[in-house]
């Protein structure tokens, strides 16, 4: 790797990212010195470093060489450090709790063993959201962004949050229990037949709401939004 396409290459890298060499020393664990005398061309890192660097953009060691076009948000990785750096930007507690949700979910779904046609569309889909054009002030853009990419990743792509379907039965299912309850006390001998099926009713809907989420967890469609 020559010093000045490793030099040139990560300058390009860290200016589109948004890092100063500060930050981008402090994420990657490297000297700020050796990461401003790599941008001069002044050294050769070792691998440990490149790799290092390479972690904290969110590239691959190969994207540190290799000439390409990159935006702030071009994939998922991208996608996170760019929200990583407006949350570090962020003063407002409700921009806080936004950009970490938006993090949450994305950092959620690289855990998971996602196909290509499902990693394809969340990348398409983060940049047809285009956050790299909103004002790192306009909150409620971010808000309204992040609920737009949970109805895509629900609606489009079939993912559900987490224990979804085992908290719709149980709401159904104590609705109907407190209604049955209060019926049962303007009422007197209820039949004991009557009250059974009541409970079956309640116990199958939550377990039915159970089955169901451990389906979707069983074939990795389950995430925490």
């Amino acid at each position: 790797m020559e010093r000045e396409n490793l030099a040139k290459r990560l300058k390009e890298l860290r200016a589109l990212r948004g890092m100063s060499q500060e930050y981008l020393a402090e994420e990657s664990r490297v000297g700020l010195r050796t990461i401003q005398r790599i941008e001069n061309s002044e050294s050769s890192p070792t691998g440990e470093t490149i790799k290092r660097i390479a972690n904290a953009l969110e590239v691959e060691l190969s994207e540190l060489a290799a000439p390409g076009t990159i935006t702030e948000t071009s994939d998922m990785k991208a996608t996170l450090v760019f929200l990583k750096m407006q949350l570090n930007k962020a003063h407002e507690k409700s921009e806080i709790r936004t950009f970490r949700k938006f993090i949450d979910v994305l950092e959620k779904l690289r855990e998971k063993e996602l196909n290509v046609e499902q990693l394809e569309a969340i990348e398409s889909y983060l940049r047809y959201l285009e956050l790299e054009k909103i004002p790192s002030f306009s909150n409620d853009i971010f808000r309204k962004k992040l609920t737009q990419f949970k109805k895509y990743l629900k609606n489009k792509l079939g993912f559900v949050p987490n224990h979804y379907y085992t908290l719709i039965t149980a709401g159904f299912a104590i609705s109907f229990g407190v209604s049955f309850v209060l019926s049962t006390s303007m009422m007197a001998n209820i039949d004991i037949t009557v009250q059974i099926a009541v409970v079956s009713v309640v116990g199958l809907s939550i377990v039915a709401g159970a089955l169901i989420d451990s389906k979707y967890r069983k074939q990795n469609r389950s995430l925490y939004f």
